[in-house]
């Protein structure tokens, strides 16, 4: 499909708005409605990426950009550097023009013009740069399921082959990062420098124990889970199939498991937390609406996406409107979660930038009797409490 039709499907979206109604050690690389009651409330000019300059957020080279879906004069201005009119054509300049998504990223290692061009948002002396250590999110991997290749060891095709995904929530050890509010380790360190000097910032393990939301059993990862620092205990499959740490230990109920009273909860990692209903009801060990999150199984809501007042990851009452930040398609309203331009991502219902599956796409709720998980037989309808999408066992 060419550019111009693709951002004539797209910008409507822009303009008109949003119906929101509906090795084994510790190093290893490894809803309806808006959020407002949880995170205040959610506006088309939420930050992302690093930090707000008004309707702007800051790329990795520490310029201002304007972030997808807000008002430009040129493609300089925009984090995705793409500036059209209302008609999908190059802004010529003036009033009335928006900052429109860019198309699929490319790989590192391979060619490219600007920074937005890459998967990484590197583009270092005409190539995307190449970071070492593990594949990050975007770039492609060998086939669908997990993936030791990839930082998150989940690969899956949303449409331009299997690339490697963000698994929601925090960003886990090695993904590539612009603030430490966005890592489960809480620490977003310089890791290397690219070929024309600028820092390339990566999620650092800051602990002898692996902190709740990094990935660990599977794909290559450690098992060796805070706040125990031993054995596989507080690793436990998540309502995406793959294991994450919870935060807690064999002494207490885990985050997101059934109980009967709060006094059960694993409570040093998630002080907050209570035995209250959870998604599917039921009373599981969760935290409320707004308390800070590691992933989405730690929230009554099964929501954990970024405050649009700070970056920090909350627990949400319900899903993400378009054009504010998210961490995976399952946190949005409408289709898909992507790749704003500038290390950040936001919410889309455009058809043409998701999954081209009509689905329920990983982590989402789905009905086993009814329509099939997207990536099936790799992502399967699974649950007990409730039903999500899976990865198969």
């Amino acid at each position: 499909m060419s550019r111009t039709l693709l951002l004539l499907l797209v910008l409507p979206l822009f303009f008109v708005g949003c119906d929101c109604g509906g090795d084994d050690n510790p190093d290893a690389g490894g809803g309806d409605g808006s959020m407002d009651s949880a995170v205040g409330d959610v506006s088309t000019d939420a930050p992302r990426g690093d930090a707000p300059v008004g309707d702007s957020t800051v790329r990795p080279d520490g310029a201002a950009c304007n972030a997808t879906g807000t008002p430009c004069t040129a493609a300089a201005d925009c984090c995705s550097r793409v500036c059209v009119d209302t008609g999908g054509a190059d802004c010529a300049g003036g009033g009335g023009c928006m900052c429109a998504p860019r198309g699929a990223c490319t790989a590192a290692g391979m060619a490219c013009d600007r920074d937005a061009d890459c998967c990484n948002n590197l583009c270092s002396d005409g190539a995307c740069a190449e970071i070492g250590a593990c594949s990050t999110q975007g770039e492609p991997c060998s086939s669908e399921g997990l993936s030791g290749s990839c930082c998150s060891t989940v690969c899956l095709d949303n449409g331009d082959g299997p690339r490697c995904q963000f698994l929601g929530g925090c960003r886990v050890q090695d993904d590539l990062c612009t603030s430490d509010a966005q890592c489960c380790s809480g620490a977003c360190n310089v890791t290397d420098m690219t070929s024309d000097g600028r820092e390339i910032r990566r999620c650092a393990n800051v602990d002898s124990c692996l902190p709740a939301g990094e990935v660990c059993g599977e794909g290559g990862a450690s098992s060796n889970c805070c706040p125990n620092g031993g054995g596989d205990t507080g690793c436990e499959p998540t309502t995406t199939g793959f294991r994450r740490c919870l935060g807690g230990d064999g002494s207490c109920t885990l985050p997101g498991r059934p109980c009967m009273d709060t006094a059960e909860c694993c409570m040093e990692t998630f002080p907050a937390i209570m035995c209250q209903p959870g998604p599917g009801g039921e009373n599981i060990c969760c935290l409320s609406d707004g308390e800070e999150c590691a992933l989405a199984d730690v929230c009554c809501s099964g929501i954990c996406a970024p405050d649009p007042a700070d970056g920090v990851l909350r627990c949400g009452a319900m899903c993400i409107p378009d054009g504010n930040a998210c961490t995976t398609a399952a946190d949005c309203c409408g289709c898909g979660c992507i790749d704003d331009g500038a290390g950040g991502q936001v919410c889309t219902s455009d058809m043409e930038l998701c999954d081209p599956c009509t689905g329920p796409q990983l982590g989402e709720f789905c009905d086993p009797a009814g329509e099939p998980c997207c990536n099936a037989p790799t992502v399967t309808c699974q649950g007990v409490e409730f039903t999500t999408c899976q990865l198969a066992p």
